[in-house]
């Protein structure tokens, strides 16, 4: 045991305040002391056992038991909950799930990390203050100052606040321990080991030890603790047939996609959603709802905005008069019989052909997901590429096409969201080779003896691979160019990984030779199965077209395909290299002014069209970074991406540093 860090537990919890230390097991040894060398001198004659020390005030009145200044073995009295004056301390103990009486592996620790540090991160944004935190050899623990009475009021708030962060945090791998709500609880001396099971390479014996102390430790309020209790699903309002309530059959009806179903700890169901229901910017896994044992049913989100929308905002948004007694059909007192409900005609999922005005539901921007490019001045005009919208792309040789399609699906990689990407002209290893040096950037990226070519480190090109792993495919050109065929395995793709955004560059790259009608009929045929394909999945699809010449300043008719393809298009973007045609020509088709100001810009965007917002003839100006192969929004714009944080993270997950600091790479443990 390291008496040093026994020492710092002390200080830190119980400075010169009487304390009981114990162990737990068939002969338990437990003392009262307020003279920690006695007590340090006490535990060195033990130098096998797990200690544990009571976190809250003992009355004064327990150090005349008889294990005074000593450890006794299976004492008659130790503390109990009636003993505690004062509530000081709540403990959030995140432990691995494994089979009982055996240590925790590294990687189910690891797992308990990540978790851990999720909580720190959604307390403090919720106002509370920095906690200790402590490795408990085995998991991890948050301790948060409280300055609150021992009364049965206070046990139940906190025994909510524990049951309302298991609610939201505990996975399939680590579970939150609801159990240490007592006033008398108990937790690990650190700086002594935990020995459960054997000690061995795969499960070992580890030390507990302090992990980060606030220089100063401020007390969490009691209405912080309610405002985390009160998250927890109230009690089911009626029992019976009649107000019985389908949560599964909701969520199919309204389309709600759920990322991940599983079991609460109290033996209800947590359905984790691919998005928040109230800002799809908000992803998996910080969106879920609740249903508990008894059926009560909850909503949470993690992020600030969404702070006050509960299960009843959820259901209202959905249907508008569900809490409306007169809009409620008439109950029954039992179910209909199956033949009735086999028999009964059900309507089509379209709904009626022709709607009057008041049946057609309002759309309003909250319920339109939208991924945004990265690009500033795009963002502030058009808001993102919206879901269910086809975006097409032109321009010519060397104005940046590719470029900014690679890294649209970087950004939405970075934002949550899952790309599919045809690229008809490059191999898969050249998009790899591309995408890393992307990601990588000025600060990863390393020069050749080659003018103006670098690359990106193996090691670093590793860490992208793990970020993308489960948001980035890249088609394989192996199976062919065919149209239909791409197309079809793309259709089975997104429908297979649930894919949000899909890139097809180009159009000249695929062979249509299986399509019919005229060279520009086929390549308007399969412009057209693209934008269907975009509304029928809900993916935002950006589709490239070459122009009909190579140069010039281009302008939408010159996009090949006939006139169908753009029309059928929700934007239309034209990519310019500022060079001599763009200089002569864009006075031709802009104020003269006006485009003299992109003149000092290496690449423009102009958003031809956007019927969404009615954006168009804007111009968007992009500096080219070479070493990077991306398009600035100003001169040395430094863009991190998250695989960054990522890769730190899964480096050191051992280790937990100070956590003030929003920027902290051991914050980004999870989506938020």
């Amino acid at each position: 045991m390291d008496c040093q860090e026994i020492i710092k537990t002390l200080e830190t919890f119980k400075p010169g305040r009487l304390v009981e230390i114990r162990t737990v097991g068939p002969r338990p040894l437990s003392g009262y002391f307020k003279d920690m060398r006695k007590l340090a001198a006490s535990i060195q004659n033990h130098p096998k056992e797990t200690f544990y020390f009571v976190l809250n005030d003992i009355r004064g009145d327990c150090y005349s038991r008889e294990q005074s200044e000593k450890l006794i073995a299976k004492p008659v009295s130790a503390t109990a909950d009636g003993d505690i004056s004062w509530r000081e301390w709540l403990l959030i103990d995140a432990d691995p799930r494994r089979v009982s009486g055996v240590s925790s592996t590294g990687a189910e620790k690891a797992k308990a990390l990540a978790v851990t540090r999720g909580i720190y991160r959604y307390l403090r944004n919720m106002g509370f203050p920095p906690p200790v935190v402590a490795d408990s050899g085995n998991g991890y623990h948050l301790l948060y100052r409280v300055n609150m009475k021992n009364t049965a009021e206070n046990t139940e708030l906190v025994k909510r606040f524990l049951q309302a962060v298991d609610m939201m945090f505990s996975d399939d791998c680590v579970e939150i321990d609801t159990s240490v709500f007592n006033a008398s609880r108990i937790t690990k001396l650190y700086g002594t080991y935990a020995r459960k099971g054997a000690d061995t390479q795969e499960r070992p014996h580890r030390q507990s030890r302090l992990l980060d102390v606030p220089a100063e430790i401020t007390s969490a309020s009691t209405q912080l603790l309610k405002k985390i209790a009160d998250l927890l699903p109230g009690p089911a309002p009626c029992k019976g047939y009649a107000c019985e309530f389908d949560i599964e059959e909701f969520i199919s009806k309204h389309g709600i996609r759920v990322s991940k179903k599983g079991a609460t700890s109290d033996g209800g169901v947590k359905y984790i959603l691919d998005e928040c229901v109230f800002d799809p910017n908000h992803k998996a896994p910080d969106a879920a709802i609740f249903v508990s044992k008894g059926g009560a049913i909850g909503y949470h989100c993690f992020h600030n905005s969404c702070v006050g929308r509960h299960w009843q905002d959820v259901r209202l948004k959905f249907e508008p008069g569900a809490y409306d007694p007169k809009a409620q059909p008439a109950r029954t007192t039992s179910p209909p019989p199956n033949e009735v409900r086999q028999q009964a005609q059900q309507p089509s999922p379209k709904g009626e052909k022709f709607l009057r005005l008041q049946d057609i539901r309002r759309l309003d921007r909250s319920q339109i997901v939208s991924v945004v490019s990265g690009v500033h001045s795009l963002d502030k005009k058009i808001i993102g590429f919206n879901k269910g919208e086809f975006s097409v792309w032109s321009g010519g040789n060397g104005s940046g096409k590719s470029t900014i399609l690679t890294q649209l699906a970087l950004e939405a990689v970075n934002n949550g969201f899952k790309v599919a990407l045809f690229s008809g002209e490059l191999t898969s290893h050249r998009v790899k080779n591309w995408i890393h040096l992307q990601a990588g950037g000025p600060s990863y990226n390393l020069p050749t003896g080659y003018e103006n070519v670098f690359y990106t480190p193996p090691e670093i090109g590793e860490k992208i691979d793990a970020w993308t792993s489960d948001k980035l495919w890249v088609y394989n050109n192996d199976y062919g160019m065919e149209a239909n065929s791409v197309l079809n395995d793309i259709k089975a793709h997104i429908e297979k990984h649930q894919t949000d955004v899909v890139i097809i560059d180009n159009l000249m790259s695929l062979d249509l030779t299986q399509v019919r009608g005229d060279k520009y009929d086929r390549q308007s045929a399969i412009a057209l199965t693209v934008a269907s394909m975009a509304k029928q999945y809900n993916v935002h699809a950006h589709f490239v077209c070459h122009p009909r010449k190579p140069s010039g300043f281009l302008r939408k008719a010159d996009i090949a395909g006939t006139a169908d393809l753009t029309n059928a298009a929700d934007n239309v973007f034209m990519m310019h290299r500022v060079n001599n045609d763009f200089r002569r020509y864009a006075s031709e088709y802009f104020d003269a002014r006006y485009a003299e100001g992109f003149f000092g810009y290496s690449n423009v965007m102009e958003v031809m069209k956007n019927r969404d917002l009615g954006v168009e003839d804007e111009l968007i100006g992009m500096f080219y970074e070479v070493s990077s192969k991306r398009l600035l929004n100003a001169p040395n714009e430094a863009r991190a991406f998250k695989w960054d944080d990522f890769s730190l993270q899964e480096k050191r997950t051992e280790e937990w540093e100070p956590l003030a600091d929003e920027d902290n790479p051991f914050l980004h443990g999870e989506k938020s």
